[in-house]
């Protein structure tokens, strides 16, 4: 009887050895940050700022680099991936904004300051434990993943070429 349980056990771990790791929860990580560009395009018309800040994009993309080889990864595929990530942010921004000339709106942004970046930067560190976990899994990105991925990414002002820069640029991320 023992001897039986046991290997119903070992082979309930073996399958679960072997079962691929899911990157879904990083897909999810994704799309939530990326859900926060309404509210900065909105912020910055309410409040006639410019939707490209390179000067911020710069600190983001160091600080994100930082991170990223601080937990394991390589500084320099990860750069790639936010550099991609933001183009999606800018254009999502600029769509909106776009969508607002038209269609106005009485609705208050979250804060940018306050609520918003606190938020961008939490997400963006768990991307980073998410593909940190993935990759240290044995998890690799490939084409079986990208509809996962686009239909995870369903956003507004989210195009499907995008989609494809930021999945490319997140296929491309590295351990150290």
């Amino acid at each position: 009887m023992v001897k039986s349980i046991l290997v119903g056990l070992l082979c309930m771990v073996s399958v679960q050895a072997l079962a691929a790791p899911s990157a879904s929860g990083l897909f999810s990580a994704i799309a939530q940050r990326l859900s926060y560009m309404e509210d900065v395009g909105l912020y910055k018309a309410n409040h006639n700022l410019p939707i490209e800040d390179i000067a911020r994009e710069e600190v983001v993309i160091s600080k994100a680099s930082e991170s990223a080889a601080e937990v394991g990864l390589d500084s320099q595929s990860i750069e790639g991936f936010f550099r991609a990530q933001i183009s999606a942010a800018k254009a999502i921004q600029y769509r909106y904004r776009a969508d607002l000339l038209n269609t106005p709106t009485n609705r208050e942004p979250r804060d940018l300051k306050t609520v918003v970046r606190p938020a961008l930067i939490t997400l963006g560190e768990q991307i980073n434990q998410e593909v940190l976990a993935y990759l240290n899994a044995g998890g690799q990105l490939s084409e079986k993943d990208w509809n996962a991925f686009s239909q995870t990414l369903e956003l507004k002002y989210l195009s499907e070429a995008d989609k494809r820069a930021l999945f490319d640029a997140l296929s491309a991320i590295r351990l150290k």
